[in-house]
């Protein structure tokens, strides 16, 4: 193997990308108990007066860590750091869809996702971290579709998803919170390589 996982870092303009871990416990746990922050976030949505455990964050940390150890991670969890603050903003992760998640005609296929806290909003800061994450996902996985999901009230993140080159597959299926029992719509954006490719 050439370089072990656990050491990437990735690097915009103003932004550090590297791997996510237990020790950011405490900038995970203040936006992901933050009911503005994950009310469009699926896992994470709570409703008001909910509180979040502190030991289910650091549970996913520690599960984030531990796939960084391996050599051919499923999935690769960034922190996000802002340089001139040194502070954690976000993370941001690139999932490897297999072969049973998606049709063979797009296989391999990589879904992105992300959160930031709310002090990071309208900087710009997601779309500069998410074409970062497109770019280190094509070079690692070779994939031919890109995808990603949110709520359909979640304009902001649907925003960066057509930033990235993103267009709207679908917007009708049903999305159903598990901690709320909420009811939504999901909605799919999709990118195919050789066309990102044909344009550029």
């Amino acid at each position: 193997m050439g370089e072990k996982m656990n050491t990437i870092t990735l690097e915009t303009e103003r932004l550090i990308l590297r791997p996510l871990s237990v020790s950011d416990f405490d900038a995970v746990y203040a936006y992901q108990s933050d009911y503005e922050t994950v009310k469009f976030m699926y896992a994470l949505s709570f409703k008001p007066g909910y509180v979040v455990s502190e030991e289910n964050t650091r549970a996913f940390l520690r599960d984030r860590e531990t796939e960084w150890q391996k050599d051919e991670p499923a999935f690769y969890e960034f922190a996000v750091v802002e340089k001139v603050s040194e502070k954690l903003i976000g993370h941001i992760a690139a999932y490897h869809l297999d072969s049973d998640q998606m049709e063979a005609s797009v296989y391999p296929a990589c879904e992105l996702a992300w959160i930031f806290n709310r002090a990071s909003w309208g900087k710009g800061y997601c779309t500069e971290a998410a074409l970062k994450i497109k770019q280190f996902a094509l070079e690692t996985f070779g994939i031919k579709k890109l995808v990603a999901h949110c709520d359909e009230r979640n304009l902001a993140s649907a925003r960066v998803m057509e930033k990235l080159g993103m267009k709207k597959n679908w917007g009708n299926g049903p999305r159903e919170y598990p901690l709320t029992g909420e009811k939504s719509t999901e909605a799919m954006y999709a990118l195919d390589i050789k066309d990102d490719k044909n344009e550029n």
